[in-house]
């Protein structure tokens, strides 16, 4: 089941949940403060990570090598 951040419109409490789909959907899913159904979605950022693309040198390069792609 997956988790879902949520809203409860009644006493503007915030919590994490794990439901169903179906439960979500047919607002099944109490607010545990209150017991309201009258639930929103929470959408939160997550940190994005941003990989370097620069590779770095080659610290076993040579002549022969041809420029290989070693990362460390």
């Amino acid at each position: 089941m997956p988790f879902y951040d949520l809203r409860c419109a009644a006493c503007d409490k915030e919590f994490n949940i794990s439901a169903s789909v179906a439960e979500k959907t047919e607002k099944r899913v109490p607010c545990p403060d209150c017991g309201s159904v009258d639930l929103e979605s929470v959408y939160k950022s997550a940190p994005a990570y941003i990989k370097n693309l620069k590779s770095p040198s080659c610290p076993n390069r040579s002549a022969s090598c041809g420029g290989c792609r070693h990362t460390g």
